[in-house]
């Protein structure tokens, strides 16, 4: 159906962005492709080293993942920060990353754990996208009109991952207008593999390699953690827009990796 409709269509599965942007006349799809009744695209699977999530995996499925490991943790927490229950029940992990919202907290997730999508059209068949590469700009990924995301796949993290998260919002449920998610090992004494992204920042989620190198082979302190996060508020190119503009972003963006870096040595 949607070879055939191509961008007259849109796929719905929780429809929890979709409805909205219907609302209000920002998408006019002429056939809404219900994925609703996919059989098994509902439940994760664990192979390879890898979590795979399918289609019609909700929001507030993850705050039950049953998992082994820090990576079930992280998902679960980041979960609960996604807008209010009734969202968080219908709404779905792979249809958030279609949508490509900046302050989407499984968009900066998918980046900064390293996911890889599995993207199907019917007549050119699967291709593998990384996350870094998915998102191209606000709303704007690299799926074409015909392609849809089957499968997310998130690498298992080792047990002696440490992770931290912050975002900052006008109140809770709102869109984040900053969000750090930051995740390392600890090797005795020293951050090791470090990744840290940001999200709700710029157009798009991403990794900030600047502050990784600085962090990585190094004692976690809090005055490091300062430093890292004066960097990296000095490495953004907030945008503006009515909820703050780009001054304001960029100090929120200093506090929110200032806050996920002291929650990771808790």
């Amino acid at each position: 159906m949607l070879s055939q409709h191509g961008d007259d269509a849109r796929l719905l599965a929780g429809g929890q962005s979709l409805v909205p942007t219907m609302t209000a006349r920002l998408a006019r799809p002429t056939v809404l492709i219900d994925l609703n009744r996919i059989e098994n695209a509902a439940l994760p699977t664990i192979s390879a080293g890898r979590l795979r999530v399918p289609p019609l995996m909700r929001h507030a499925d993850f705050e039950r993942l049953s998992a082994n490991g820090p990576l079930s943790t992280i998902l679960a927490e980041l979960s609960g920060h996604i807008g209010h229950l009734p969202i968080r029940m219908r709404g779905t992990f792979c249809g958030a990353l279609a949508h490509a919202d900046p302050a989407a907290e499984w968009c900066l997730a998918s980046v900064v754990l390293g996911a890889e999508l599995l993207v199907r059209s019917m007549t050119r068949g699967v291709r593998n996208i990384e996350a870094a590469d998915f998102f191209e700009s606000m709303m704007d990924t690299t799926l074409a009109d015909d392609e849809m995301i089957i499968e997310a796949q998130i690498p298992l993290l080792p047990a002696a991952t440490r992770y931290g998260f912050s975002e900052i919002c006008r109140r809770s449920g709102d869109y984040a207008l900053a969000s750090t998610l930051v995740v390392y090992q600890r090797d005795e004494d020293e951050m090791t593999k470090v990744r840290l992204g940001v999200g709700g920042v710029e157009a798009t989620p991403r990794r900030i390699p600047e502050a990784e190198a600085m962090l990585e082979r190094r004692e976690p302190t809090r005055q490091l953690f300062r430093e890292v996060a004066d960097l990296v508020a000095s490495a953004v190119d907030p945008v503006s827009d009515l909820a703050a503009d780009a001054d304001y972003r960029r100090e929120l963006t200093r506090a929110a990796v200032s806050r996920a870096l002291d929650r990771s040595f808790r």
